[in-house]
């Protein structure tokens, strides 16, 4: 029997759709374009399932970050833990006030993702150590790179780390920059941010792969 009919369209041509909707239509009908492919695409497995029906600590460190709400570090927490409680089953995100306060008073050294885990009695630990962040490409081009590995540490097994993934030079566009007279650094970050945590997230739950394809074109149509 031919199945040729219902096969997933080639990445390639996939691709192509998504620029070709780009370069014709105005933001809200390339947006409406690029979530019917989505949602037409196959989707993935989790790398990592074992973050449904656990209370998870989600910490974050950035070696370039300064300390605060607002801060690189902090602001990936936050965003990755909203898509975590959107898309994992029945996830319980530890709240970042809890991990903050237990920070505050133990001194944390911030080697030991363990002692948190343990500290606000959560059953996984997510684990992001971000290095070398940057936003800028040059003085007026916006880039955004950063070194990052994401590990998992099961507080229930002594904290034996169950998940570990190393990720060299994420970058955001991949294929383009923005200029800085397009848009204010803070909405640079803040997108920055979003297709970062976007990629975090996704190892833990399953995904249509034609979202690998967004994230160029939404740095291009905003």
């Amino acid at each position: 029997m031919d199945h040729a009919g219902s096969r997933t369209p080639p990445r390639w041509l996939l691709a192509l759709v998504i620029f070709v909707l780009l370069a014709s239509q105005g933001c809200t009908a390339f947006t409406s374009n690029l979530l019917y492919w989505i949602h037409g695409g196959h989707k993935l497995p989790a790398e990592y399932s074992g973050l449904a029906e656990q209370r998870v600590a989600i910490v974050s460190v950035a070696n370039a970050s300064t300390v605060g709400p607002h801060s690189m570090s902090r602001l990936v927490e936050r965003a990755v833990g909203l898509i975590l409680n959107q898309n994992v089953k029945k996830i319980q995100i530890v709240p970042q006030e809890e991990i903050a306060d237990w920070i505050d008073q133990n001194d944390w050294d911030q080697l030991d993702y363990r002692e948190i885990g343990r500290g606000v009695a959560a059953d996984k630990v997510l684990a992001i150590d971000l290095d070398s962040v940057r936003l800028h490409e040059g003085m007026t081009l916006y880039k955004g790179r950063a070194d990052l590995i994401v590990s998992v540490y099961d507080m229930n097994d002594e904290g034996r780390v169950v998940f570990r993934k190393s990720i060299p030079d994420f970058t955001f566009p991949r294929n383009s920059a923005r200029h800085s007279t397009e848009m204010s650094e803070a909405r640079f970050r803040e997108m920055f941010v979003m297709v970062l945590s976007q990629h975090i997230a996704k190892h833990f739950y399953e995904y249509r792969i034609e979202e690998d394809f967004a994230h160029d074109a939404v740095g291009l149509a905003y």
